[in-house]
């Protein structure tokens, strides 16, 4: 295992799987979890780590005075499209003082403290376990007492049986590597079981879990 700068990952050599290629645009977003959103009570300060193409950035940032969003520095400078304009995350937030971004090395020395987070289909990008569990404990060093994150990966979709079977999928360990143009990518399936005990084992208190058309929503508690 080898990790190459900020959030790539190295499975072996010449595979190099880069997180950023699994990010959804706005349109992609499911509307159970903006309903579910919606309805949280507002908070001082909360964090969006992984917050990709800035999916639900708006619908966070309406129950938050600051948000902080994290993402690889690859991810926050390069140019794509996002709200239906080619720009740069960092561009594209610049023009609001409630939103603060860091990229994932620059979070990790942040002393600032939240009260929520979230982290939203990220850690099913992420090929190794260990990684995976030490994202959550970084997450949960940035949050206040009894502050909460919630973390969303699916554990069940028709699309990844389908993507799994093509010529450039390979399997690997809970989850599958596809080879395209734009380099290697990796989609887990992780289980309610499996992302629970990750949780615990990264300190955190597990308040509610709900699954929903083969995602699963858990909202951990630091403590």
């Amino acid at each position: 295992m080898s990790e190459r700068g900020s959030m790539h990952y190295e499975i072996r050599p010449g595979i190099v799987v880069k997180t950023e290629n699994a990010a959804k645009p706005e349109s992609q977003s499911s509307a159970l979890l903006r309903s579910l959103l919606a309805d949280l009570p507002h908070v001082s300060a909360s964090v969006d780590f992984g917050c990709g193409k800035l999916r639900y950035c708006d619908a966070v940032l309406d129950k938050t005075d600051i948000l902080a969003i994290v993402d690889s520095e690859i991810q926050l400078s390069r140019m794509q499209i996002l709200k239906g304009t080619t720009s740069t995350i960092r561009e594209t937030v610049s023009r609001s003082n409630r939103i603060q971004v860091y990229n994932d090395l620059e979070f990790t020395k942040l002393n600032g403290d939240f009260d929520r987070a979230f982290c939203i289909n990220v850690l099913s990008a992420i090929p190794f376990i260990s990684k995976r569990r030490q994202i959550m404990k970084v997450i949960r060093s940035h949050l206040r007492p009894n502050g909460t994150c919630l973390y969303v990966v699916q554990y069940r979709n028709s699309d990844f049986h389908r993507m799994r079977s093509m010529p450039n999928a390979r399997s690997w360990r809970d989850g599958f590597l596809i080879d395209s143009l734009r380099g290697f990518s990796f989609y887990g399936l992780i289980s309610p079981d499996s992302l629970i005990s990750m949780a615990r084992k990264a300190g955190f208190a597990i308040c509610q879990v709900r699954r929903n058309e083969g995602s699963v929503y858990v909202w951990a508690s630091r403590r």
